[in-house]
Parts: C-alpha cells; sequence; structure tokens
C-alpha cells in the first residue's frame, strides 16, 4: 500500500488522504487536516493574528473555523460551539476567550472559505494546514483553501495564549505533539516550494522558499540564489548565497564563482 505523499501531489485532493486528525505526507511536508489543542479547566485567551493573507483568485473570503469540543467560545457577549474568524479581523488580530466545561475539552480550528458568490465551504478539497510549534508556546497555522492546488501560503496565522496566568505546557495537548526536529517549517516550506517549481508554479515557489530561507533553511537561500542568477540579479543572488553559505557548500561554490559570471 503506497504511503500519501508517494503519491503525485496533484493525483488524489488531500480531502480523500486524511483518516483522522493525524497529518499526511505531502511533498514530504506533515499536512493537517485541524490543528488541536486541548483546554485547561476554566478559561484561555486566545490571540490569532494573520501574518500573511494571499487567497487565490477563485476564493472571495477565507479565514479559520473555531470550534470547540466540551466548552464553549465567548463572543458578543455569546456563548457559542463555534465561531468562523475571517481575514479581515485576523490581519486586525483579534483575542477569543474559550471555556472548558469538561475534562477533555478542546478547539480546533481548520480553513474556512468562500468560493466566487458560493456557498461557505471547509473541509472538502485541497484544504490543510502546515503547523510550525514554536519553543514559547505559539504556532503558526500554513494554511490551504480547497480549490485549486494546495498552497500553504494563502493565509498563515499566528495562534498565542495569552492568559494571564497561562496553564502549564504539559497540560495541553497540542495535535502535533512536539516540534518536529527533523522536519522543521523552514525545511517543510522549502519541499512544498520544490514541488511547486516542478509544476511550473514558479511565483508560489519562489515565496515559499523565501519564507523557508527566513526560517534559516539554507537549501531554500541556495535556491533563491538560482533564481535571481538566472533572471540576471546578481546582487540578490549574492545576498542569498551569502546567508547560506555557511551551511550549505553549493552555495559557497556558487558565491566564489559569482566574480567571474559579473
Amino acid at each position: 500500500m503506497n504511503r500519501p505523499g508517494a503519491q503525485r501531489p496533484g493525483d488524489v485532493p488531500l480531502e480523500h488522504r486524511y483518516t483522522g486528525a493525524d497529518p499526511i505526507d505531502w511533498c514530504g511536508a506533515d499536512v493537517y487536516p485541524m490543528y488541536t489543542e486541548a483546554l485547561p479547566t476554566g478559561t484561555t485567551a486566545l490571540r490569532l493574528r494573520a501574518l500573511s493573507v494571499m487567497p487565490p483568485a477563485d476564493v472571495s473570503g477565507l479565514g479559520l473555523g473555531l470550534t470547540v469540543t466540551d466548552g464553549h467560545v465567548k463572543l458578543g457577549g455569546r456563548s457559542l460551539a463555534g465561531v468562523d474568524i475571517w481575514s479581515d479581523a485576523l490581519a486586525a488580530g483579534i483575542d477569543i476567550t474559550v471555556t472548558a466545561e469538561a475534562p477533555d475539552a478542546l478547539f480546533t480550528l481548520t480553513p474556512v472559505w468562500v468560493a466566487g458568490a458560493g456557498p461557505q465551504q471547509s473541509w472538502t478539497g485541497n484544504y490543510g494546514m502546515v503547523v510550525d510549534l514554536l519553543p514559547d508556546g505559539a504556532s503558526t497555522l500554513w494554511c490551504s483553501t480547497g480549490p485549486g492546488t494546495p498552497d500553504f501560503n494563502e493565509l498563515v496565522v499566528e495562534l498565542t495564549r495569552t492568559d494571564t496566568d497561562p496553564a502549564p505546557t504539559d497540560q495541553l495537548r497540542r495535535t502535533p505533539a512536539q516540534p518536529r526536529a527533523e522536519q522543521s517549517v523552514g525545511r517543510a516550506l522549502h519541499d512544498l516550494g520544490t514541488a511547486m517549481f516542478a509544476r511550473g508554479e514558479h511565483d508560489s515557489a519562489r515565496l515559499l522558499w523565501t519564507q523557508a530561507a527566513e526560517a534559516g533553511h539554507s537549501g531554500a537561500a541556495y535556491d533563491l540564489g538560482l533564481l535571481a542568477l538566472h533572471v540576471g540579479d546578481i546582487s540578490t543572488a549574492r545576498t542569498w548565497w551569502q546567508a547560506a553559505a555557511h551551511e550549505d557548500p553549493r552555495a559557497a561554490t556558487c558565491l566564489a564563482e559569482l566574480p567571474q559570471r559579473t
């Protein structure tokens, strides 16, 4: 039986590969159908802020759907089982209070979107998340909506707890149990960018590689240098290769040979 990641990226929509809350392998990245976190007893304050919003042409609205199990979210004076938070609110940053009503309470986040003038959608097509768990307890969620090919640049959201007296981290149960030491978000974004580049989606690849390089991935910086050199931008190529040369011998070699190209 083939692992999901062994199939070609465009063969089967991501929705058909998920078997639960566990991630699937897509182009070398762990892609989740949702972000899940356990709630400690009492009330927890969350802050959600969009770091980047780049919807595809056929998506007229996108955001995150928040659902609370065995608890509720407090918004506008009302207690709700869930709420959809759209990109305009995320861009400004939004604070939300969630309350656990049972020991096993948890909340989930998953992409929601509107395609054209159609109805609101979720849980379908090529939707998913690449999740970066940061050491300080914050998370970065790289989200793809359902239409078109997977593109985890469409919505990038920072999730932080804003409790004045936060629960100890051992009380939390986040979907990826630990930050992936063997596969940082930089590596995941670089692999996704490489897959995009192979399909001819060079602009998406450049964005993913730039974000990977900014996260410290030297291979992404090397690839960005090649892209810059291809269009004759030697100054930008030098900048990227200088950033990567201490870890990537290919970048060091290109940097040494650069004077011969000028």
